[in-house]
Order: C-alpha cells, then sequence, then structure tokens
C-alpha cells in the first residue's frame, strides 16, 4: 500500500512538473531552429541523466522491483520508427509529453491525438506486429562494472555541467523570463528524470500514452492482460497534477477543436503511436527508461526522431505550438 501511494504521489508531481515546464520535444525542436537556443533539449538530456543516476542503481540494489529496459539490436527498425515519430510529432505540433501538456491546458485539438493514437495501435497490432522486434536482451548496464560504472559518470558529469547554468535558462512562455521562473528549471528536471525515470523502472506502462495502447490492445486482444490497476491510478494522477499546474498558473482554458488542427494532429498520432511500437517505446520512454538503460535502439530511435524534427522545422515555416 505504501508503495502504491508513493508511487501515485510522484505521478502527480511529474504531471504537475511537465505543464508547469511546458515541456515538449516539438518546442525543444522549434526553440533550437527559430531562437537559437538549446535550453528546453537540455532540459529533456538532463532529466535523462538524472534518470541514469535513479535507475541503473536502483535496479542493482532493488531488482524485485525496479528493472531497466530490455534492448534489441534491430537498428534500422528503430532509426526508421524514431523518423516515423518524429514526423508525428511535426504534424501533431507536439509529441507525447507536448500533448499531454496541451490538454492539461485544456486544448480539445489534441484530443484528436489521442485518437489518432487508439488507431495507430489498432493499426500497428494487426499489421505490423510480426515485424516487431522483440526486446528481450538484457541492458549491458544492468550489473555493476565498467561500462556500468562509465555510463553513471558521464551522466553525474553531464548534470554537474548543467546545475551552474540551469538557473539562467529561459525556457519559454510557461516558465516567463524573470529570474525566480527560471530557476524553476532545475527542479523541473530534476522531477522529471527522478520521478519519471522511477516510475518507467517500477510501474509497467503508467504513462498515459501506454494506458491508452495497452488498453486498444485489450480491446483487440481480450487474451491480453491490458493496463495494470496502478499503472491505470498513475496515469490519472499524472493528468490531475497537470491539470492543476494549468489551473494554479492561470492558464488553463477550454479551447474549441479547429478542424485543420485536429486532422494533423488526428495524422499525427497514428504515426507516433503506430512507430512507438515498433521501436518500441514512445519518446517518453526512450528518454526515461531506454536510453538510461543504455539501450542501442532508443539512442538511434531518439537521436532519429530529434534530427527529423530539426529538418521539418527547419523546412517549415511553423509558428510553434
Amino acid at each position: 500500500m505504501s508503495f502504491s501511494i508513493a508511487v501515485i504521489t510522484v505521478s502527480f508531481l511529474v504531471g504537475f512538473a511537465m505543464k508547469r515546464g511546458g515541456l515538449c520535444t516539438y518546442a525543444a525542436v522549434f526553440q533550437i531552429i527559430r531562437q537559437r537556443r538549446a535550453e528546453r533539449l537540455l532540459v529533456f538530456l538532463g532529466a535523462a541523466a538524472w534518470a541514469t543516476l535513479t535507475i541503473v542503481p536502483l535496479s542493482w540494489y532493488w531488482p524485485q522491483v525496479a528493472s531497466l529496459a530490455r534492448v534489441h539490436d534491430q537498428l534500422a527498425l528503430a532509426l526508421v520508427g524514431g523518423m516515423v515519430i518524429g514526423i508525428g510529432a511535426w504534424l501533431n505540433k507536439g509529441c507525447v509529453f507536448g500533448t499531454f501538456v496541451q490538454l492539461v491546458g485544456g486544448n480539445l485539438t489534441y484530443l484528436a491525438t489521442l485518437l489518432g493514437m487508439s488507431a495507430g495501435v489498432a493499426v500497428a497490432h494487426h499489421f505490423l506486429l510480426a515485424r516487431m522486434p522483440t526486446a528481450s536482451e538484457v541492458s549491458i548496464v544492468s550489473q555493476p562494472g565498467f561500462v556500468a560504472a562509465g555510463w553513471i559518470m558521464v551522466a553525474g558529469l553531464f548534470v554537474v555541467s548543467l546545475a551552474s547554468r540551469a538557473k539562467q535558462w529561459c525556457l519559454g512562455s510557461s516558465l516567463p523570463g524573470s529570474q525566480h521562473h527560471r530557476s524553476r528549471a532545475t527542479m523541473i528536471m530534476l522531477t522529471l528524470g527522478i520521478g519519471g525515470g522511477f516510475l518507467f523502472a517500477t510501474v509497467s506502462g503508467w504513462s498515459y500514452a501506454a494506458v491508452i495502447g495497452k488498453t486498444i490492445v485489450k480491446v483487440l486482444d481480450p487474451t491480453t492482460g491490458g493496463p495494470g490497476h496502478l499503472a491505470v491510478l498513475c496515469a490519472l494522477a499524472m493528468v490531475l497534477g497537470g491539470i492543476l499546474a494549468a489551473v494554479t498558473a492561470g492558464s488553463f482554458a477550454i479551447r474549441a477543436p479547429r478542424l485543420r488542427p485536429f486532422l494533423y494532429s488526428l495524422v499525427g498520432g497514428v504515426l507516433m503511436s503506430s512507430a512507438a511500437m515498433a521501436v518500441p517505446g514512445g519518446n517518453d520512454g526512450m528518454l526515461l527508461q531506454g536510453i538510461p538503460s543504455l539501450a542501442p535502439h532508443a539512442l538511434v530511435a531518439y537521436l532519429a526522431m530529434v534530427v527529423t524534427m530539426l529538418l521539418l522545422v527547419s523546412l517549415s515555416r511553423d509558428k510553434g505550438c
């Protein structure tokens, strides 16, 4: 019972931090291309580093509860999957994180993303299931050793290098440019990295996207387990945390769907979820469990996603989220 209360509370805090920080990979890429700044992307990379420092040792000393991501060597499929996720996030004007941030703020256009995600899971389950890689190999950092120690050292040095700089960051409209608001970047990075990493390592399928995906698969194939009760509660707590963050910041406002963005989000959701099943893993899981686990497929897919989005934003006339 105490463990359940703890992870539900952490989920709430992660949802609150995600909304308060306006976290979104698309927004991070847009900031790089249009503003020549990289603070948003550095927050994500910093969160991945903190997740590494959290879940790798945790998996050694609490293996019955915490686990690292399983890996596979079908890197070509991971590359293509990452590119497709990037295209989907660009069409949607938001990744899995960004969709969450928009929805809990009241932007109903992004309901189309959830519909698209559901359709994408169904498409992948029916037509791509046989070609999906099975991530069954154990991570190279699953046991203490030279590689694991080196990986933890790299993550540690990275977070130290960010510590003195993060207070000067301006992440955008969700974090206004005053010194007081800029200083929140470190807390957001810590909450997402440590909290999100802990959840991915201890509660299977806890995120809202995973709960949606497993629910759709359960409907299509009743023999599957579907989302666990604790995972559903964690996803709900995450949503409540995000809504509270929007309300307390005065940014919650119901906005009716607009047709063209709705259609783009619908297609983007299909692409993101179907590709995530093929990688496997969405950008949230890749960032907070796959990369910290030093999973080659997660590293390749995440890099492919970011590079694809950089190219598309640079070639388009996007005006941001």
